[in-house]
């Protein structure tokens, strides 16, 4: 057998095994060599540098941290497809479906999340010799492996989760069986940070080659600097094994509001004490792209570099199917119309109507020239403090109006319902001011603006379940706004 090629197929199988299995980060683990499960195999994973303990991943959470799947609120299939490295070929199948009903927060199912996933590694072939060196037949390396998970909310803001693998290695005529299983937390600590926390590999069966699997550790935490954007961070603490940080990073670009598609994903990580630290290049270093075609659809890539072994490629494909839907915005219904009893009419003399009243015809109502929105991400957060990017979104409105001198502008607040309801509807009316303020500042007449905050008594999306309020729902976020509107008499 050629160095090389012993080389490739050893690496391969830590590049595609679990992020705790021994071949990842043990160099001298022999026969305790058997990745338990590819949980690398996800491209949007692998292009974050593996730092995603505690990032939610649908289905995919799985493979990381079974506690995420308590977040999971669509039914999901992903396909991951890996290769690159020699003949190495990797490919993963993974089913997830909310439990129970999905939460008024949209944020998992009242029973939580369950997946299950299929996959397979084929490490290609491989010359054989005999015991004097003298060639035999080619000979072939794989892996089967099986999982089957289940997180939910167990206390608010913490959930909890657990799963149980098995897998199957063949190397040429010699295979080996192992069971193993993770025990996951996921905790929000405050709505844009998330700490998780995952014991991984713990045994379930007869030991491997009379060794025991590498066990361990997965600590991480994830940080939603702002909507678009999401930092991420992880580390190992491997029993008999190397340990390792991982570093990751995702930004949004597109109209993420409603999930209705059309956004690109930008990723990049890296991870520090790399398996074989030996090779060079770009190795450590991960980068990605995604893109969600549709609310129901997205593709998914990462590029892993490996030194002068090459690039390993990462494809995943996601369908979502079963989604809640989302409520319409309460609409007011039109007043009925009075009604008015006609006089009567007296038989013994003849009536003559009193002329009709002459009522001057009511003035037409302003016409919406144009309306935006500015989202919550545009002031500082529990403020009304505008961002630069609120000003940004303001300024091209700002030369329209002086461009169109018969223009008023009507701005409005609202708020979720967190909080007390007489500070949200000071935090609406000081919002709305802080508009006012800003096109005063930039030349427009005080006159030609008024301002009203409505606090939490107009919301745009029902936000309440029957036990608690989610300031993260996706229906806090679209109440968190202000109307800015420019109309014309």
């Amino acid at each position: 057998m050629k160095l090389s090629s012993i080389g490739i197929g050893v690496l391969s199988a830590a590049l595609l095994c679990g992020s705790a299995s021994a071949a990842e980060t043990d160099y001298s683990a022999g026969a305790r060599a058997l990745p338990l499960q590819q949980e690398a195999g996800t491209a949007r994973a692998m292009a974050m540098g593996s730092a995603v303990v505690a990032v939610p991943q649908g289905s995919a959470s799985l493979l990381w941290n079974p506690a995420g799947l308590s977040r999971m609120s669509c039914s999901e299939i992903g396909l991951h497809h890996n290769s690159g490295l020699a003949d190495t070929i990797q490919e993963i199948a993974v089913l997830g479906i909310p439990l129970g009903e999905v939460k008024d927060d949209g944020k998992g199912g009242s029973l939580g999340g369950f997946a299950a996933s299929l996959g397979y590694v084929n490490y290609g072939s491989f010359a054989g010799r005999d015991t004097l060196g003298n060639p035999t037949d080619n000979y072939h390396a794989g892996d089967f492996s099986g999982s089957a998970g289940w997180g939910m909310e167990l206390l608010p803001n913490i959930a909890g989760g657990v799963d149980v693998k098995v897998n199957r290695s063949d190397f040429g005529d010699k295979a080996y069986n192992a069971y193993a299983g993770d025990v996951g937390v996921l905790w929000k600590v405050i709505p844009a940070v998330d700490l998780g926390l995952t014991y991984a590999n713990f045994n379930l069966g007869p030991k491997v080659g009379g060794n025991q699997l590498v066990q361990g550790w997965r600590l991480g935490a994830a940080w939603k600097v702002y909507r678009h954007w999401l930092l991420a961070a992880a580390g190992e603490l491997q029993n008999s094994a190397m340990n390792r940080m991982q570093l990751g990073t995702e930004y949004l670009i597109g109209n993420i509001r409603g999930n209705a598609g059309n956004v690109l994903a930008l990723r990049a990580g890296f991870q520090a004490n790399y398996p074989n630290p030996q090779l060079t290049g770009l190795t450590g270093l991960t980068f990605g792209l995604g893109y969600t075609i549709t609310r129901a659809l997205a593709l998914d890539y990462a590029m892993v570099p490996v030194g002068s072994l090459g690039v390993s490629h990462r494809v995943s494909l996601t369908f979502k199917f079963g989604c809640p839907q989302k409520p319409e915005p309460p609409v007011a219904a039109a007043a009925p119309a009075p009604v008015v009893a006609a006089a009567p009419v007296l038989a013994a003399a003849a009536y003559v109507a009193p002329p009709e009243p002459v009522v001057a015809p009511a003035p037409p109502p302003p016409v919406v020239y144009k309306s935006m929105f500015l989202e919550d991400s545009h002031f500082d957060f529990d403020k009304s403090t505008l961002k630069p990017e609120g000003m940004a979104a303001l300024r091209d409105n700002v030369q329209l109006l002086k461009e169109t001198p018969g223009a008023k502008v009507r701005v409005a607040g609202y708020t979720s319902m967190r909080g007390k309801a007489e500070y949200n509807q000071k935090l609406s009316e000081r919002r709305a001011v802080a508009v006012q303020d800003y096109l005063i500042s930039q030349g427009v007449m005080p006159g030609r603006i008024s301002t009203i905050g409505y606090g939490e008594t107009r919301p745009a999306l029902e936000e309440v379940s029957a036990a608690k309020k989610y300031m993260n729902a996706d229906a806090a976020k679209a109440n968190m706004r202000v109307l800015f509107e420019i109309t014309v008499n």
